[in-house]
């Protein structure tokens, strides 16, 4: 009986520092959140709806060696649905949005692959690196490995390497657009691997970061020093005219661009109408295919089904039809 009380302190103990230990797991990231955990039921009630036979590989790391930073989402990995049959398939890049410093693949994802799956369509949904963890150019760089690891594992996964186009919206339209301005150099990627995509589609994106250039209003981004997108996109948190023209679509403007589609809703408060106007106006000028369309109905929440709708169809007739929907172009 004497043994009893230590037993029962050494429980005790035992119990209270293996509560500490998951809580210090838990804000390590290490450990789902409990808002992690039922996003990614959601996530996977989504991939159940996917059609019979769809694949899916998720969490594929597209670089080596790949850890999270702060956050468990800033991390280069990328999730991937691939219709049911030998393809290959033509494969669409999403880029999520965040304003650089935040967001995730994870719901948009799998709800867009519910979309375009069914048309035939391959889509890659992107995790990368925060600008917090890594300062910009690491976002489009990672973008460009994301493409280098599909095209060099398209044989496996029944994807077509030379029919890829590229969505995004908010900071994610940014590198979407990126990627098709910058895809037929080397400015963001010293791969081998080709980087051009064929065609992209651009929502709510901000094309001309430097804020006389792109016509910033004055209390916004680029002019406001406490803005959080300004802040913790640019070196040390302040505004580099250099560092904005060259990180600005706007600056890569030349004939041969791939075709793109940006859409861009009137009532934005988050990314001026402008920026779209003039980037739109810019590619007609030199003759690049750009279809620009100002949604009257929403601002910065432009991504919905009717938009996502116009994307597959721009997809239709840019890559070439999917295989269940009728022969390519």
């Amino acid at each position: 009986m004497k043994f009893i009380k230590p037993r029962i302190f050494l429980i005790i103990a035992v119990i209270y520092f293996a509560a500490i230990a998951i809580r210090l797991f838990a804000d390590s990231g290490l450990l789902p959140s409990p808002q992690t955990q039922a996003r990614n039921l959601e996530k996977q009630k989504l991939i159940k709806q996917l059609p019979a036979g769809s694949l899916k590989v998720l969490d594929q790391p597209y670089v080596k060696g790949t850890r999270p930073g702060r956050d468990p989402n800033s991390v280069q990995t990328l999730d991937l649905y691939v219709p049911a049959g030998n393809g290959p398939f033509p494969m669409i890049i999403w880029i999520h949005g965040g304003g650089w410093h935040g967001g995730d693949k994870e719901m948009s994802g799998a709800s867009l692959a519910l979309q375009f799956i069914p048309h035939g369509f391959a889509l890659a949904s992107l995790d990368y690196r925060y600008t917090y963890d890594a300062p910009f150019s690491a976002q489009i760089e990672d973008c460009n490995a994301a493409l280098v690891w599909l095209r060099l594992n398209a044989k496996e996964y029944h994807l077509d390497p030379d029919r890829v186009g590229v969505v995004g919206h908010s900071a994610g339209a940014h590198l979407a657009a990126l990627m098709a301005t910058t895809g037929d150099g080397h400015q963001f990627s010293k791969d081998a691997t080709s980087v051009r995509v064929q065609a992209a589609v651009c929502w709510a994106g901000p094309f001309d970061l430097d804020r006389e250039r792109g016509n910033w209003p004055t209390n916004m981004f680029a002019w406001n020093p406490k803005d959080p997108f300004s802040s913790t996109f640019f070196p040390e948190g302040a505004y580099d005219e250099d560092f904005a023209r060259k990180s600005s679509p706007a600056s890569y403007i030349h004939k041969g661009i791939p075709p793109m589609l940006i859409v861009h809703g009137v009532q934005d408060s988050v990314v001026p109408l402008g920026q779209a106007a003039a980037f739109a106006s810019s590619l007609k000028q030199v003759g690049d295919d750009v279809t620009f369309r100002i949604d009257p109905d929403h601002g910065y929440d432009v991504m919905n089904a009717a938009v996502t709708k116009e994307a597959i169809q721009f997809f239709e007739r840019t890559l070439g039809y999917g295989i269940y929907d009728s022969p390519q172009n």
